[in-house]
């Protein structure tokens, strides 16, 4: 019986290889949700930082989103992404997402990834100062050597 669904859950993959991708490594997931990868975390109080990637989309493909204790990202502010001593500032759009889509914000986020990598702990603060504090562990697990690319380079 154990062997049929193992067979059958083989059989899926091979046939159907791009419908189920979802993986963990510590406290970082990643998922496949309608063509995009999702590489997430979660913190204690619910608090998510995605980095939402479709690599050939070039409007919105790749973006970063921030949700903390159930807010989103403020429209068009400034917030803080701190990565043990390595703060940068990004600006949300108008749906609260951050962009890859100019030049700097394409460098900054490459930046951002490899920091994540590399990290320990991740602290991300909005305009209004609300906070929330992220674990590192398993995300050099999760987050590929190179980038997912920033729409810039797309």
């Amino acid at each position: 019986m154990v062997k049929k669904y193992f067979i059958s859950g083989l059989l899926s993959l091979v046939l159907f290889p791009s419908a189920v991708l979802a993986a963990q490594s510590g406290d970082w997931h990643i998922d496949t949700v309608k063509g995009f990868e999702k590489y997430w975390t979660k913190s204690e109080d619910g608090s998510l930082f995605t980095i939402w990637c479709h690599r050939n989309r070039k409007l919105s493909g790749t973006v970063i989103d921030v949700d903390i204790r159930g807010k989103a990202a403020p429209a068009r502010k400034t917030m803080r992404v701190i990565i043990d001593r390595h703060m940068q500032k990004v600006t949300a759009d108008t749906a609260g997402y951050v962009q890859t889509d100019c030049a700097a914000c394409a460098d900054g986020y490459t930046v951002l990834w490899q920091r994540l990598r590399t990290g320990h702990h991740l602290s991300v603060m909005f305009d209004d100062e609300t906070m929330a504090n992220f674990s590192l562990i398993g995300a050099r697990e999760v987050l590929a050597d190179s980038a997912c690319p920033a729409d810039f380079y797309k």
